[in-house]
């Protein structure tokens, strides 16, 4: 169990106040720390905490994660350079950069523990309610064991997620139509059918479903699904399988006593990433579905990009500094979303999809570009 140190005086004002500890806040607490800024971070849940995610980090990610100091290999992560792409029973393999699979249980725990190292202060079990401007910093107000709190800083970071309730208020996020929900869960038990060091992704007509090793030889299962599909499958163990065994490869046992975890509809978008003294980073700034580990490079990209404007903030407010969040989101998180999302439309036509599955097991070079862009590294300012 991670929490807040103890002794600290939570009444200061912070430089930079987060509200969030998943792959984005974290680490933004541990990039903020490490520039010598004073940085308290919260979280409603406990940790360690299971997720619906897809467990997947591609060279990109690895890379940004390698440069605040955490080399994942040491937490039991598995190596990934392939992917293969099942649909209507053909299969194709396609070579991928090098990557890594490590369960959120894991990951989310050793980078909260990094960024204390770095002299973050952490307080889990915290709720953020209510947020108010004022000319020289922000106050979150919060509650904690049943109590509530009023936390100020020079600069908040919104990093609350997809479902994140903090500004649900102010309205402004966009949802797309036929947006699918996320599921995942983990087999602790699961057989050999699937090797480590491999994505495997099922596509169906309703939804896709991704399988990987992670640490100690489990089984993580992703999947993105249309909002029906889970209902009408009765339940969300079953609208897997039914996605797997569609796909032609085999279904694991023990999906449908599985413990799954949900996320809400994910292709969706805000009109506005700022406020006074205010960013919103990772998924909370917009999202949509990933399929080979994208998710989390675009979180811990933002949260790395943000950071010098956080540091001009803390000296003085201008609202030129969310203008410019805005603008640098929207050159390096969106156009990766846009070509993302771009092949997530591709795979809810069955028939386009079987066409290039096909013509990918003629020739895989196909893939290469596509391949390059996603794994390419970010260039931060």
């Amino acid at each position: 169990m991670i929490c807040a140190a103890a002794g600290n005086n939570l009444d200061q004002v912070w430089d930079v106040l987060i509200v969030g500890a998943g792959i984005a806040g974290a680490m933004a607490a541990c990039r903020a720390a490490q520039m010598g800024l004073s940085v308290l971070f919260i979280d409603k849940a406990a940790f360690p905490r299971g997720k619906a995610c897809g467990c997947c980090l591609n060279q990109a990610a690895v890379g940004l994660l390698n440069d605040a100091g955490l080399d994942v290999g040491t937490l039991g992560a598995i190596p990934v350079d392939r992917f293969e792409f099942a649909c209507g029973g053909a299969t194709v393999k396609i070579p991928t950069p090098a990557g890594m699979a490590v369960s959120r249980e894991i990951l989310d725990v050793a980078l909260i523990r990094h960024a204390q190292k770095a002299g973050a202060v952490f307080m889990s079990g915290t709720a953020a309610l209510s947020t108010e401007a004022f000319p020289d910093y922000r106050v979150v107000g919060a509650r904690q064991n049943g109590m509530a709190t009023s936390l100020r800083a020079r600069v908040v970071l919104v990093a609350d997620g997809l479902g994140g309730r903090l500004l649900s208020e102010s309205g402004g996020v966009q949802i797309a139509a036929r947006s699918r929900v996320g599921l995942a869960g983990t087999l602790e038990k699961a057989t050999n059918l699937y090797a480590p060091g491999i994505i495997y992704m099922a596509c169906g007509k309703r939804g896709y479903a991704g399988l990987v090793r992670v640490e100690n030889g489990r089984l993580h299962i992703a999947a993105a699904l249309d909002t029906c599909a889970a209902r009408q499958a009765s339940g969300a163990g079953n609208a897997v399988a039914e996605i797997i065994r569609e796909s032609g490869l085999p279904v694991p046992e023990g999906l449908a006593i599985c413990r799954w975890h949900g996320a809400p509809a994910l292709t969706r978008r805000r009109k506005t990433l700022f406020d006074q003294r205010l960013f919103i980073i990772g998924d909370a700034a917009g999202y949509v579905e990933p399929f080979s580990g994208e998710g989390m490079a675009w979180a811990l990209a933002s949260a790395n990009c943000v950071l010098p404007l956080v540091a001009r903030c803390v000296k003085a407010w201008q609202p030129e500094l969310g203008r410019q969040w805005e603008l640098q989101h929207r050159e390096l998180i969106g156009s990766r979303q846009r070509t993302c999302r771009a092949v997530t439309l591709l795979l809810r036509n069955q028939g386009l999809t079987r066409v290039a599955v096909e013509a990918l097991k003629l020739s895989p070079t196909l893939a290469t570009p596509l391949v390059r862009r996603i794994n390419r590294p970010f260039v931060l300012a």
